[in-house]
Protein backbone atom coordinates (compact mmCIF):
# COMPACT_ATOMS: atom_id res chain seq x y z
CA UNK A 1 0.00 0.00 0.00
CA UNK A 2 2.77 2.06 1.26
CA UNK A 3 4.79 1.17 -1.92
CA UNK A 4 1.96 2.31 -4.22
CA UNK A 5 1.04 5.56 -2.65
CA UNK A 6 5.17 6.07 -2.92
CA UNK A 7 5.25 5.59 -6.75
CA UNK A 8 1.94 7.90 -7.41
CA UNK A 9 3.28 10.80 -5.83
CA UNK A 10 6.70 10.04 -7.09
CA UNK A 11 4.95 10.01 -10.58
CA UNK A 12 2.97 13.57 -9.16
CA UNK A 13 6.48 15.03 -8.75
CA UNK A 14 7.81 14.05 -11.87
CA UNK A 15 4.72 16.47 -13.60
CA UNK A 16 5.58 19.47 -11.32
CA UNK A 17 9.05 19.07 -12.48
CA UNK A 18 8.38 19.05 -16.30
CA UNK A 19 9.12 22.37 -17.86
CA UNK A 20 6.51 24.16 -18.88
CA UNK A 21 6.72 25.97 -22.53
CA UNK A 22 6.38 29.49 -22.54
CA UNK A 23 3.84 31.25 -24.27
CA UNK A 24 5.61 33.46 -28.00
CA UNK A 25 5.34 36.84 -26.58
CA UNK A 26 2.81 39.54 -28.15
CA UNK A 27 2.80 43.40 -28.36
CA UNK A 28 0.01 46.40 -28.43
CA UNK A 29 0.25 49.68 -29.93
CA UNK A 30 -0.69 53.16 -29.67
CA UNK A 31 -0.04 56.08 -31.70
CA UNK A 32 0.46 59.54 -30.44
CA UNK A 33 0.08 62.36 -32.66
CA UNK A 34 0.80 66.35 -32.85
CA UNK A 35 1.36 69.30 -34.83
CA UNK A 36 4.02 71.73 -33.02
CA UNK A 37 2.84 75.40 -34.97
CA UNK A 38 5.19 77.30 -36.63
CA UNK A 39 6.32 80.88 -34.83
CA UNK A 40 8.17 83.64 -36.67
CA UNK A 41 8.97 87.02 -35.38
CA UNK A 42 11.05 89.61 -36.75
CA UNK A 43 12.30 92.63 -35.53
CA UNK A 44 13.54 95.86 -37.10
CA UNK A 45 15.59 98.83 -35.30
CA UNK A 46 18.31 101.42 -36.69
CA UNK A 47 21.35 102.81 -35.13
CA UNK A 48 21.67 99.08 -33.68
CA UNK A 49 24.68 99.00 -30.68
CA UNK A 50 23.69 94.94 -30.30
CA UNK A 51 21.92 92.74 -31.75
CA UNK A 52 18.45 90.91 -30.83
CA UNK A 53 16.40 89.98 -29.05
CA UNK A 54 16.73 93.80 -27.40
CA UNK A 55 18.28 95.67 -30.25
CA UNK A 56 20.39 98.98 -28.27
CA UNK A 57 20.81 101.72 -30.50
CA UNK A 58 24.07 103.95 -30.26
CA UNK A 59 24.79 107.34 -32.22
CA UNK A 60 26.04 105.98 -35.99
CA UNK A 61 28.64 108.05 -38.29
CA UNK A 62 27.68 109.25 -41.73
CA UNK A 63 30.67 109.17 -44.41
CA UNK A 64 30.41 110.75 -47.88
CA UNK A 65 31.61 110.13 -51.03
CA UNK A 66 31.71 112.52 -53.96
CA UNK A 67 33.22 110.78 -56.55
CA UNK A 68 35.45 113.60 -57.32
CA UNK A 69 32.86 116.19 -55.97
CA UNK A 70 34.28 119.13 -53.69
CA UNK A 71 30.88 120.38 -53.62
CA UNK A 72 28.34 117.38 -52.70
CA UNK A 73 27.99 116.30 -49.12
CA UNK A 74 26.16 114.36 -46.61
CA UNK A 75 24.67 115.49 -42.91
CA UNK A 76 24.79 119.44 -43.82
CA UNK A 77 28.74 119.08 -44.11
CA UNK A 78 30.17 119.73 -47.88
CA UNK A 79 33.08 117.71 -49.11
CA UNK A 80 33.91 115.87 -45.67
CA UNK A 81 34.70 112.17 -45.94
CA UNK A 82 33.22 112.15 -42.05
CA UNK A 83 30.59 114.19 -42.67
CA UNK A 84 28.59 113.83 -39.27
CA UNK A 85 26.43 111.40 -37.54
CA UNK A 86 22.59 110.48 -36.62
CA UNK A 87 22.01 109.99 -33.27
CA UNK A 88 19.43 106.83 -32.34
CA UNK A 89 16.30 107.33 -33.09
CA UNK A 90 14.22 105.54 -30.39
CA UNK A 91 11.61 103.11 -30.57
CA UNK A 92 10.47 104.26 -33.88
CA UNK A 93 13.37 103.22 -36.03
CA UNK A 94 14.61 106.14 -38.47
CA UNK A 95 17.75 106.30 -40.55
CA UNK A 96 18.32 110.52 -41.41
CA UNK A 97 20.76 111.50 -43.37
CA UNK A 98 20.47 115.27 -42.48
CA UNK A 99 20.55 117.61 -45.30
CA UNK A 100 22.52 115.97 -48.98
CA UNK A 101 24.27 118.34 -51.41
CA UNK A 102 24.06 117.23 -54.68
CA UNK A 103 26.32 118.02 -57.48
CA UNK A 104 25.70 118.97 -60.79
CA UNK A 105 27.83 116.26 -62.42
CA UNK A 106 28.93 113.57 -59.91
CA UNK A 107 26.84 110.59 -58.16
CA UNK A 108 27.02 111.63 -54.28
CA UNK A 109 26.93 108.85 -51.89
CA UNK A 110 26.01 108.82 -47.87
CA UNK A 111 26.57 105.92 -45.57
CA UNK A 112 25.25 105.31 -42.35
CA UNK A 113 26.51 102.52 -40.30
CA UNK A 114 25.18 100.01 -38.30
CA UNK A 115 21.51 101.60 -39.91
CA UNK A 116 19.59 98.88 -39.72
CA UNK A 117 19.16 95.87 -38.10
CA UNK A 118 16.80 93.00 -38.40
CA UNK A 119 16.30 90.15 -35.84
CA UNK A 120 14.64 86.90 -36.44
CA UNK A 121 13.39 83.24 -35.09
CA UNK A 122 11.43 80.72 -36.40
CA UNK A 123 10.90 77.65 -35.72
CA UNK A 124 9.79 76.92 -38.95
CA UNK A 125 12.19 73.77 -40.42
CA UNK A 126 11.22 74.25 -44.02
CA UNK A 127 13.26 77.37 -43.77
CA UNK A 128 12.34 81.58 -44.26
CA UNK A 129 12.97 84.54 -46.82
CA UNK A 130 13.51 87.97 -45.54
CA UNK A 131 13.01 90.74 -47.38
CA UNK A 132 13.20 94.71 -47.93
CA UNK A 133 10.91 96.89 -50.54
CA UNK A 134 9.81 100.67 -50.06
CA UNK A 135 6.25 100.50 -49.31
CA UNK A 136 5.48 104.06 -48.77
CA UNK A 137 7.01 107.17 -49.93
CA UNK A 138 9.11 105.82 -53.02
CA UNK A 139 10.95 108.78 -54.66
CA UNK A 140 9.37 109.29 -58.20
CA UNK A 141 13.26 108.89 -59.31
CA UNK A 142 13.95 105.79 -57.55
CA UNK A 143 15.85 103.28 -59.08
CA UNK A 144 15.97 104.53 -62.18
CA UNK A 145 18.85 105.71 -64.87
CA UNK A 146 20.55 109.07 -62.86
CA UNK A 147 17.67 108.97 -59.76
CA UNK A 148 18.34 108.18 -56.17
CA UNK A 149 18.99 104.11 -54.99
CA UNK A 150 19.41 102.41 -51.08
CA UNK A 151 21.99 100.29 -50.76
CA UNK A 152 21.92 97.96 -47.79
CA UNK A 153 25.66 96.72 -47.41
CA UNK A 154 25.84 93.27 -45.09
CA UNK A 155 27.82 93.75 -41.76
CA UNK A 156 29.52 89.97 -41.63
CA UNK A 157 28.51 87.47 -44.27
CA UNK A 158 24.66 87.05 -43.87
CA UNK A 159 23.74 83.50 -42.92
CA UNK A 160 21.57 81.45 -40.73
CA UNK A 161 21.88 81.84 -36.79
CA UNK A 162 24.51 84.76 -37.83
CA UNK A 163 25.30 86.91 -34.41
CA UNK A 164 25.37 90.59 -34.48
CA UNK A 165 28.49 92.27 -36.19
CA UNK A 166 29.28 95.48 -36.07
CA UNK A 167 30.04 97.71 -39.51
CA UNK A 168 33.68 97.62 -40.08
CA UNK A 169 33.89 100.66 -42.77
CA UNK A 170 34.80 104.08 -42.37
CA UNK A 171 33.86 105.48 -45.54
CA UNK A 172 31.31 105.43 -47.87
CA UNK A 173 31.72 103.29 -50.98
CA UNK A 174 31.86 104.39 -54.39
CA UNK A 175 28.49 103.94 -55.75
CA UNK A 176 27.98 105.27 -59.30
CA UNK A 177 24.38 103.88 -60.09
CA UNK A 178 20.93 104.54 -59.27
CA UNK A 179 20.09 101.14 -60.91
CA UNK A 180 21.78 98.64 -58.90
CA UNK A 181 24.09 98.20 -55.85
CA UNK A 182 27.48 96.36 -56.40
CA UNK A 183 28.27 92.86 -55.86
CA UNK A 184 27.29 91.55 -52.23
CA UNK A 185 24.84 94.43 -51.29
CA UNK A 186 21.71 94.80 -51.49
CA UNK A 187 19.26 97.04 -53.28
CA UNK A 188 16.19 98.05 -51.65
CA UNK A 189 13.28 97.42 -53.64
CA UNK A 190 11.20 99.83 -54.99
CA UNK A 191 8.15 98.12 -54.21
CA UNK A 192 7.17 95.30 -51.02
CA UNK A 193 7.98 92.98 -50.36
CA UNK A 194 11.48 93.82 -52.39
CA UNK A 195 14.58 92.55 -52.67
CA UNK A 196 15.24 88.99 -50.81
CA UNK A 197 18.03 89.44 -48.27
CA UNK A 198 18.58 85.91 -46.71
CA UNK A 199 16.94 82.74 -47.99
CA UNK A 200 17.95 79.96 -45.99
CA UNK A 201 15.71 75.85 -45.74
CA UNK A 202 15.77 75.61 -41.95
CA UNK A 203 14.95 77.03 -38.72
CA UNK A 204 16.90 79.66 -36.49
CA UNK A 205 17.30 80.03 -32.79
CA UNK A 206 18.59 83.80 -33.71
CA UNK A 207 19.59 85.74 -36.95
CA UNK A 208 20.77 89.17 -36.78
CA UNK A 209 21.28 90.91 -40.16
CA UNK A 210 23.03 93.91 -39.73
CA UNK A 211 23.83 96.60 -42.07
CA UNK A 212 25.07 99.91 -43.42
CA UNK A 213 22.84 102.05 -45.90
CA UNK A 214 24.25 103.98 -48.57
CA UNK A 215 22.04 106.51 -49.92
CA UNK A 216 22.73 107.33 -53.80
CA UNK A 217 21.92 110.88 -55.56
CA UNK A 218 22.23 111.26 -59.15
CA UNK A 219 23.74 113.90 -60.15
CA UNK A 220 21.92 117.55 -60.30
CA UNK A 221 19.40 115.44 -58.03
CA UNK A 222 16.04 117.17 -57.63
CA UNK A 223 15.37 119.25 -54.22
CA UNK A 224 13.00 118.41 -51.82
CA UNK A 225 12.21 116.25 -48.74
CA UNK A 226 11.97 112.76 -48.64
CA UNK A 227 11.27 110.20 -46.34
CA UNK A 228 10.31 106.79 -47.93
CA UNK A 229 9.37 103.90 -45.95
CA UNK A 230 11.23 100.99 -45.84
CA UNK A 231 8.98 97.49 -44.99
CA UNK A 232 11.35 94.33 -43.86
CA UNK A 233 9.31 91.24 -45.10
CA UNK A 234 9.66 87.65 -43.18
CA UNK A 235 8.10 84.59 -45.03
CA UNK A 236 7.80 80.82 -44.21
CA UNK A 237 9.28 78.92 -47.44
Amino acid sequence: MNQKRIAALAFVASLAATTIPSFAATTGTVTVKWNTQALASIIVNSQASTGGPTITQATQNIYWNGNTSVTSGCAGSINTATAGTDPASGASPIVNFGNVTPDSAQYTDCMETNAVEAYVVTNDTNGWKVQAGISAAAPANYGVAGGTNLCLLPNGTWANNLAYTASGRSAAPSIVSATACPAGDFQIGATAPGTTLLSTTASTAGTNLNADLELVLGPNAPSGAQAPVVTYTLVAL
